[in-house]
């Protein structure tokens, strides 16, 4: 897995690096104090993932991650921030990250954050999913699409679409990387999520990071 990491606080940069190498030390990390650089090795590397401060000193999250997408970057992208209100977590899943990790968290917490992020699950932290009316949670549900029976009656493309939404990819990037049109796009959308009782990407999402469903 190729990772790279995006943080103007260069202590917290190379410790967070560090612990990735405890933690799997297969990975192939590369990191950047800025977002130039960062596009620029976005557009030579197909990352799998990428970690993204969301207080860069020159730029705030929604353009990192928008210029991040402009530059042909498909990776899942997690939010890391000092700031955990649930109006940031829930902005940030609406413009599309992945997950959201608190920098606030203790080194325990963090390692059990990254492990999920590792495993292709979608993070959010507790309060951010009590806060969104998703604290609950309801009968247990298998983790993985292939045992999920929600997906039973999906096309395969259909979960391809939706997995790369999932991933965060804006409708018009998908439809790049699959061939197809952005309308074909959406209608896969809306039977994906009329299959999992969701009205929207953001709420599938949550969805997703409270019942540990793989998404990568």
């Amino acid at each position: 897995m190729r990772v790279l990491m995006l943080d103007d606080h260069v202590m917290f940069l190379q410790g967070l690096k560090n612990l990735l190498a405890v933690l799997a030390p297969e990975l192939q990390v590369d990191t950047s104090p800025r977002l130039a650089e960062a596009l620029q090795l976005a557009q030579l590397t197909a990352y799998d993932l990428v970690l993204l401060d969301w207080h860069l000193a020159e730029h705030e999250g929604a353009q990192s991650l928008e210029k991040l997408r402009e530059a042909g970057c498909t990776a899942r992208v997690v939010v890391l921030s000092g700031e955990t209100g649930s109006a940031l977590i829930r902005r940030s899943v609406e413009l599309g990250a992945a997950g959201f990790i608190p920098k606030t968290y203790s080194s325990e917490m963090m390692i059990a954050a990254l492990r999920q992020v590792l495993a292709g699950r979608i993070y959010l932290p507790a309060q951010g999913l009590a806060d969104a009316g998703a604290g609950a949670r309801g009968a247990a549900r298998p983790a993985s699409i292939e045992a999920d029976p929600r997906f039973a009656g999906l096309t395969p493309r259909q979960i391809e679409v939706y997995l790369d939404a999932a991933r965060g990819l804006p409708n018009k990037l998908i439809a790049r990387r699959l061939g197809i049109a952005e309308s074909t796009v959406k209608t896969h959308l809306t039977a994906v999520f009329a299959a999992l009782g969701v009205r929207n990407r953001t709420e599938a999402a949550y969805q997703a990071s409270r019942e540990g469903l793989r998404i990568a």
